[in-house]
């Protein structure tokens, strides 16, 4: 028994010695194998990456008015406004297809409805313009306004905004300037004609309608002369062809046709404001109506006058704001 025991150990020793045996021989090949990678080592590879830009956005810089500011208005008439707007674009700005502008008081805004008062828009505003030795990067695009008389006093500003073909879209606003008031008064007809009268007689109402011509409530003066020369007609009315002109206090006038001649008022060669004639300013871009308001006359030919007589009548206005 003792003898069979020991040839088992002396068995297992001898496996255990031969697994190790094994063991080392693949470890031993494994680590030959390794140290005998010789070539060069790639640990990274580099991409160029490529991509053109055919469109960039434009850029509005600066936006600024081309005329005088503060700006006049002119009385009884449009006023042109021009705002430049100064534009760049790394791969030109001519493929800019569309420039539009806005000029409106600050106290509505520029997304405001059109309103000859208060606001003003140019869809179209044309073409912007190159600006020498910029490579065609740099142009001036200009807006234009026909501003009515009758625009509202106070801050204005202008916008311009451009739109390229690839859809971007630049807007700018100039900074805010005032636009003035302006007096400005019209009358219906340059001739009020009295029609055929004979001495003694005094001619039916002819009417003068006279209209606010500015931007502010106004009242209305009248004074005159004979003929059309002030220093020959100072103390007259109408100078007559025929001589045995027509004095002050045969042409009157009045704020309505409902009284008769002897309660109208004279006609003097001292301005005099009519009562009960204040003109607010327009309101009504398609007439107007509103800011229009008629004056009625009438004249009574004296005796010993004959022929073709003339007279000067001024129309003032003065500022009516309350």
């Amino acid at each position: 028994m003792i003898i069979k025991i020991r040839k088992r150990l002396l068995d297992f020793f001898l496996n255990l010695i031969y697994f190790g045996l094994f063991i080392f021989i693949i470890f031993f090949s494994v680590t030959l194998s390794t140290n005998n990678v010789t070539g060069l080592n790639v640990t990274n590879a580099t991409v160029i990456a490529r991509v053109n830009v055919s469109g960039t956005e434009p850029s509005l810089y600066k936006v600024i008015f081309d005329n005088p500011v503060p700006i006049d208005l002119t009385a009884n008439t449009a006023t042109t406004i021009r705002c430049n707007g100064s534009v760049f674009d790394l791969n030109g700005f001519d493929d800019i297809k569309n420039v539009t502008g806005t000029f409106y008081l600050a106290s509505v805004g520029p997304n405001d409805i059109n309103d000859n008062n208060t606001h003003y828009i140019n869809q179209s505003c044309g073409n912007c313009t190159a600006v020498p030795g910029t490579e065609n990067r740099n142009g001036t695009c200009t807006c234009q306004f026909a501003v009515q008389y009758y625009a509202n006093p106070g801050l204005w500003q202008c916008n311009i905004t451009v739109n390229d073909s690839t859809g971007f879209i630049s807007s700018e606003n100039t900074s805010f300037t005032t636009v003035n008031e302006v007096l400005g008064i019209s009358v219906e007809s340059s001739i009020m004609d009295y029609g055929n009268l004979s001495v003694t007689q005094i001619s039916p109402f002819v009417r003068q309608n006279v209209t606010n011509g500015g931007n502010m409530p106004i009242n209305v003066t009248v004074r005159g002369y004979g003929g059309s020369d002030e220093g020959e007609g100072t103390n007259l009315t109408m100078l007559c062809e025929f001589g045995g002109n027509i004095s002050f206090g045969y042409q009157r006038y009045y704020p309505g046709n409902f009284t008769t001649f002897n309660d109208m008022l004279n006609l003097t060669n001292q301005s005099r404001q009519i009562f009960n004639l204040t003109i607010p300013q327009r309101t009504n871009d398609a007439r107007p109506d509103n800011s229009t308001n008629s004056t009625y006359w009438k004249l009574e030919i004296p005796p010993n006058v004959g022929g073709i007589c003339n007279g000067t009548i001024i129309f003032g206005a003065l500022d009516a704001t309350p």
